[in-house]
C-alpha cells in the first residue's frame, strides 16, 4: 500500500513539492523507466524497471486520489 511518505520516497521529492513537481517529477521518471526498459535485453532488468512502473502508476493514483494533483 502506498503512504504519503512512501509517494514523496518513490518520487525522491520533499513533501512541500506543488503539484507541478510531483507531475514533472513522475514524467520524467516514466519516461526514464521506459527509455531503460526498452533498451535492454536483459529479461530481469526489463521485469524490474516494468515493476518500478507499475509502483509508480501507483504513487499517481495515490496523489490523484488525495487530490494533491
Amino acid at each position: 500500500m502506498i503512504t504519503e511518505d512512501k509517494a514523496y520516497d518513490i518520487l525522491a521529492l520533499d513533501q512541500s513539492a506543488t503539484p507541478e513537481e510531483i507531475l514533472a517529477r513522475y514524467q520524467a521518471l516514466k519516461d526514464q523507466y521506459k527509455k531503460i526498459k526498452e533498451e535492454t535485453e536483459d529479461l530481469k532488468t526489463q521485469l524490474a524497471y516494468q515493476l518500478k512502473t507499475i509502483e509508480l502508476d501507483d504513487v499517481f493514483i495515490y496523489f490523484r486520489t488525495c487530490q494533491k494533483i
